[in-house]
């Protein structure tokens, strides 16, 4: 159940890596999955502590579009996400029906067969550009989420489990995603225990913050979330906040999710909330 493809493929220049119960069987045949609208989803909407900052007078309002894949055929993409690099398809493993990403057949890296199209979906007349972003080989998988990110102020968020890696076990979120290929991203790595914030400009990765010392063990299932408001990005696991940033602009641009390498993961519940907030009088 998920900032842009394109950058992934811009990375490949740069070399380098809760157990949840089955859900109940419907009576009827589930629904094509899509992005749906839910009221609430408690483990993935901003926590009460991180929600507002401590000295104002305002109340919280959040508005998600969650995606899940119980809908979705097994071994097929999900149609709400571009896979643009790496192998990205339904899966039914860890009692959940997830998107996977698969490395196993990894190498260094394969842009999808479909990536003029894919980029034209998402560009229109601009995908040329972000085909230039674009390089033969990427390091970095990348799925496109065909939504549209909120104007202002946002939270996305994403179970994952990690499956499998020799070199890598990433799970990350990209965002700010442009037409020429460059994006911001933030991943949690169960070989490493850290996160790291990253960039990709013009087919070169640059970490930026590196927080060590965060455990995600292979094989369980963990939350990652990154709140955007306005140029301050917070970056929590599990629930817990782990880093807080200034950036230099207001991020825009699409969103995806992003891994590495040989990585075999699983993601579900992906969430795209809008925050906003409204003064108490």
């Amino acid at each position: 159940m998920k900032c842009l493809l394109s950058i992934a493929l811009v990375g490949l220049l740069t070399v380098a890596s809760c157990d949840r119960p089955t859900a109940p069987q419907p009576s009827a045949p589930p629904a094509t999955s899509a992005t749906s609208e839910r009221a609430t989803v408690p483990a993935l909407l901003p926590s009460a502590a991180a929600s507002v900052p401590p000295a104002s007078a305002a109340t919280p309002e959040a508005h998600a579009q969650v995606t899940t894949f119980d809908g979705d055929p097994l071994g097929a993409p999900s149609p709400v996400f571009e896979g643009v690099v790496g192998d990205w398809y339904v899966a039914e493993e860890a009692n959940a029906r997830a998107l996977k990403v698969d490395g196993a057949k990894w190498r260094n890296g394969e842009p999808s067969a479909n990536i003029a199209d894919q980029a034209k979906r998402l560009y229109g007349d601009r995908y040329a550009e972000f085909l230039d972003g674009v390089k033969a080989f990427a390091f970095y998988p990348l799925a496109i989420w065909k939504g549209d990110p909120p104007a202002g102020d946002m939270r996305v968020a994403v179970r994952f489990y990690a499956l499998a890696g020799r070199i890598d076990q990433a799970a990350g979120i990209a965002f700010g995603v442009s037409p020429d290929g460059s994006y911001c991203g933030a991943r949690a790595n169960a070989l490493e225990d850290n996160i790291l914030f990253f960039r990709v400009v013009k087919g070169k990765r640059t970490i930026v913050d590196t927080i060590r010392n965060v455990s995600t063990p292979s094989k369980a299932w963990h939350t990652f979330a990154i709140e955007l408001r306005g140029k301050v990005l917070t970056v929590e696991l599990d629930g817990k906040k782990r880093f807080e940033k200034t950036l230099d602009a207001t991020p825009t641009g699409k969103l995806g999710l992003w891994s590495k390498a040989d990585s075999q993961v699983l993601f579900d519940d992906f969430a795209v909330v809008a925050l906003s907030s409204k003064v108490v009088p």
